[in-house]
């Protein structure tokens, strides 16, 4: 029997090229969210993440509509599939990240989202009850160390920068959870790239992301934030355009052509871009015990995919 790796057809050059910008794009997209949250205009997570949504779900809607002319007819397993994987990724996966970017740099939740691609191999071994090869075992054995030492300078206490202090744990536990919610909503889309365009996809995955997200918004009572300044508009804008319409259309066409675990491994540029971005722009600073351990993290991605083709 031939596994469904081997049954699909070989990437079109197209494909590599969206790979490239959700390396790049998502790369700086938490630096933009620490930017629009720590500025001079207080906005909460919820407020934040559910005017994103839905200002992306209008331009990508506008975006879909201008390219099909029409608006597809969909079948309710369609529908929920949509609905499912929008709130897995953008509620659970994104909305966790960003509520952990609340106490730690941007560069720390960057790094430690590393780990997505081991969490969507494990997430992929349990649900099709499948034994791992040794060199996947390995490989997730030194991803999940490194991901310790990535995390390790918090939780002892030794470096209190990186996340406020009386919140290591409270938000190493919501990155855990995020990786796996977007590992989770990776593997719940992936019915539907035969089936629904990727522009109408992400249209519902946003708008569904946008209503739970203005359901929390509206129940935490917060006052609505002063007038934002310049610098937080310009992430804001990053956020919509880049961040949410382009990567999430090119991570769906990559979803379509690769397997969830090589479309995860922007995982590989994400943390670099990202630790980068946040020392020159922001003056973040690192631990190298935390770098070592995104040194590890990278090559048992490495480990991992080398065992999976």
């Amino acid at each position: 029997m031939t596994s469904p790796a081997a049954d699909r057809p070989a990437p079109p050059l197209s494909a590599y090229g969206h790979l490239l910008t959700i390396y790049l794009v998502w790369g700086a997209a938490y630096l933009a969210v620490k930017i629009c949250i720590s500025g001079p205009a207080a906005i909460t997570v919820p407020q934040l993440q559910s005017t994103r949504m839905w200002g992306a779900t209008l331009l990508i809607g506008l975006v879909a509509l201008a390219r099909t002319k029409r608006v597809p007819r969909l079948t309710r397993r369609d529908i929920g599939f949509c609905a499912a994987s929008g709130v897995l990724m953008w509620v659970g996966g994104n909305g966790l990240a960003t509520l952990a970017s609340r106490h730690a740099t941007s560069s720390f939740i960057v790094m430690a989202m590393g780990a997505i691609p081991l969490w969507s191999c494990l997430l992929e071994l349990v649900i099709a009850r499948t034994v791992p090869t040794r060199r996947v075992l390995l490989g997730l054995a030194l991803g999940l160390g490194g991901l310790f030492l990535v995390v390790a300078p918090t939780l002892i206490g030794t470096h209190a920068t990186i996340i406020e202090p009386g919140y290591a744990g409270f938000t190493v536990l919501l990155l855990v959870g995020a990786g796996l919610s977007w590992s989770l909503g990776t593997i719940v889309q992936r019915p539907l790239m035969q089936r629904v365009r990727p522009e109408w996809a992400a249209t519902l995955q946003l708008c569904t992301a946008a209503l739970v997200l203005s359901v929390i918004a509206a129940g935490e009572h917060a006052p609505l934030p002063d007038m934002p300044s310049l610098r937080q508009w310009l992430a804001f804008g990053f956020l919509i355009v880049f961040a949410s319409v382009i990567g999430l259309t090119s991570y769906i066409r990559v979803i379509g052509a690769f397997s969830p675990v090589i479309a995860t491994t922007f995982a590989y540029v994400n943390p670099i871009v990202g630790v980068l971005l946040g020392w020159i722009l922001l003056g973040e600073e690192i631990a190298p015990v935390s770098l070592a351990g995104l040194a590890v993290v990278l090559g048992s991605i490495a480990i991992v995919l080398s065992g999976r083709r």
